[in-house]
């Protein structure tokens, strides 16, 4: 929330009160057209140009990435694949919830466009829905759809009836593959047809099914591995570039990438080869030839070295790996997967990181075809634990776009990346700073958070006048955060207002801003308590973070009472402060002590209601 922080310290001296204040934005969701004056920032600004904001709280970023979300209410999104399930020749949406025990698939109803999606149940009691693909497992020319049950330990294929979407039978290949993690089609024994690949978590199995009659109604299981403990992912290429499927697979639990190699070309006989040791909370495995040069190379995420790597297959047959970092600092690193997203023939790598509320979606250049040098991109930040990205054309323009799941969020959303604008500015609404009579301004510091990437950068102007409707001229450029604005802005100005500035020389970079903070202290004559607010509010919580005991502040410019429930992340009440009343001023109320997680604090008076978040860390 966009605020105004009122009184944090008093000093009283000679009956001079100087009182430390500031205002802050981090959230522009609100859209523009508000020039104010203002009391409070809050969602909303005054103008922009080429700039666009999304993201919880909204952030700022140059004009280029589009967001469409394809559901919003689809409980724990755990896995997505792009693919044209009704054969109409666009890309539709495949998705499994374990939330809402589901599988379900989303047509792209509109022509192509991506904007419009209608979504049709394939299976609603599917308990436990883990991973989803989608193959034509019965060789009939209609694409099938393959899932994977952690509760139940299915490992099931639906077949499409007529190809439409609509008519689903189902087929269990093994009811009692228990804690199913992932499933992946693959023709491992060369017979022609689609077989199934598992990896169970808990019974640490890696394992595939036969299609004994190729067309997925008699299965047979051979396993590959049992004791590849925690087994989390798997996928298949021919690794050692013998003309036959070997299996490739992610063990969380011993941080193991390894493959193992089908050694009679027919699925009976296993050679395992390992690529990586403590790769600490791998979550994902994917091959694809990443340097150009023939053969089939390792991708990897890792939640726990919050790390991106890939692995080369230095001499072709997968015996020799040569490891290299793609990004270090990926903290909670989910899902990798390569493809040629920027149409220069060179694979990138697109993956997924899913903490809570910073998770992000991201891609990264693979400059030099060599994948030695990489630029990262950002698609999407600030949401609530993404768990799967995949790239497809959407839209129909021959272009690739991002489809990304997200878990706690519930959402299935796909971005279409532009190139991004050089050049972008956004004003804020005019901000009214109320005083007493006496009082003038010394002006503190302006700071802000954000990113700026390698050929971006983010500038501010501000300008204060004591008319808003003659603002006069902006100041001087300034790029520097925590520049003291003192000398900027005049002593007796109480009308603030600021322009952000964005500019990239990479049309795939854009530069992030998170949040802004305008200090200033109050000259005046008189004691602080007598200082009447002109309007009820709430002010951010101090500290924040906090080490278990926040200060909740708040403004009335009237006896009255007083509210205060604060909640945890799931929404349970954990503290009130209920009916109390307060008289006239200024007031601060010690909360509590909380353990460390996200909480919300709620204050109602009267008719004003209002939130704040706040964190408690260790």
């Amino acid at each position: 929330m966009c605020k105004i922080i009122m009184p944090s310290i008093i000093f009283s001296i000679l009956r001079v009160v100087f009182a430390q204040y500031c205002a802050f934005q981090g959230d522009w969701s609100g859209g523009d057209g508000v020039l104010g004056p203002v009391w409070e920032w809050y969602t909303e600004y005054y103008q922009s140009s080429c700039i666009n904001s999304s993201g919880y709280p909204g952030y700022l970023h140059l004009e280029g990435i589009l967001e469409f979300t394809i559901d919003e209410e689809f409980e724990y999104v755990n896995s997505i694949y792009p693919v044209d399930i009704d054969g109409d020749g666009d890309m539709d949406v495949l998705g499994s919830a374990y939330g809402d025990d589901e599988i379900a698939w989303w047509e792209n109803v509109d022509e192509e466009l991506g904007i419009t999606w209608t979504k049709h149940s394939i299976d609603n009691d599917f308990d436990g829905a883990r991973s989803v693909y989608s193959a034509d497992i019965n060789a009939d020319g209609y694409m099938d759809v393959l899932g994977a049950s952690w509760i139940d330990g299915d490992i099931t294929w639906w077949e499409s009836i007529d190809g439409s979407g609509i008519n689903w039978t189902e087929h269990i290949i093994d009811g009692e593959f228990t804690y199913a993690e992932s499933a992946y089609p693959a023709d491992v024994d060369g017979d022609g047809d689609l077989d199934v690949l598992g990896a169970a978590y808990w019974t640490n199995l890696i394992v595939w099914w036969e299609n004994v009659d190729g067309i997925g109604t008699t299965w047979i299981e051979h396993t590959i591995d049992e004791d590849f403990e925690c087994a989390i992912s798997i996928h298949s290429e021919d690794m050692d570039n013998d003309n036959d499927m070997d299996v490739l697979g992610a063990a969380c639990a011993d941080g193991l990438v390894s493959w193992w190699e089908n050694v009679d070309g027919i699925g009976t006989t296993w050679t395992e080869h390992t690529i990586a040791v403590d790769f600490d909370g791998v979550r994902s495995v994917y091959s694809k030839d990443i340097d150009g040069d023939g053969d089939m190379d390792a991708l990897g995420a890792a939640n726990s070295d919050a790390f991106i790597k890939w692995w080369e297959n230095a001499n072709g047959v997968g015996t020799s790996w040569i490891e290299h970092t793609i990004d270090s600092d990926y903290d909670g690193a989910k899902f990798a997967y390569a493809t040629d997203f920027n149409g220069d023939g060179y694979l990138d790598i697109l993956a997924a990181v899913y903490y809570w509320y910073d998770g992000e979606i991201t891609w990264w250049e693979n400059v030099d075809g060599s994948g030695t040098s990489w630029i990262k991109h950002i698609v999407g930040q600030n949401l609530d634990y993404p768990s799967s990205v995949y790239a497809a054309d959407v839209d129909g323009d021959s272009d690739l776009d991002v489809i990304g799941a997200v878990f706690k969020d519930n959402e299935i959303i796909w971005w279409k990346l532009d190139p991004y604008s050089s050049l972008g500015t956004l004003e804020s609404s005019i901000l009214h700073i109320p005083w007493q009579t006496d009082d003038s301004i010394e002006w503190g510091n302006i700071s802000w958070e954000g990113t700026e990437p390698p050929a971006t950068e983010i500038s501010f102007l501000v300008r204060a006048s004591d008319n808003p409707s003659n603002m006069g001229p902006w100041s001087d450029t300034l790029t520097v955060s925590g520049t003291n604005l003192s000398g900027i802005l005049g002593e007796y100005d109480n009308n603030l207002q600021y322009k952000v500035i964005f500019e990239t020389s990479d049309p795939y970079t854009t530069p992030i801003l998170d949040e802004i903070t305008v200090e200033w202290i109050y000259l005046g004559i008189g004691n602080m308590s007598e200082q009447v607010p002109m309007v009820t509010n709430l002010f951010p919580i101090l500290p924040n973070p906090s080490s278990g005991s926040p200060i909740i502040r708040f403004a009335l410019p009237e006896t009255a009472n007083v509210d205060i429930y604060v909640f945890d992340f799931s929404g349970r009440l954990v503290s009130e402060i209920h009916g109390d009343e307060y008289s006239i001023g200024f007031h601060e109320v010690l909360l509590g002590d909380f353990s460390p997680g996200i909480y919300f604090c709620r204050m109602i008076s009267g008719e004003f209601a209002a939130t704040q978040r706040f964190v408690v860390i260790e």
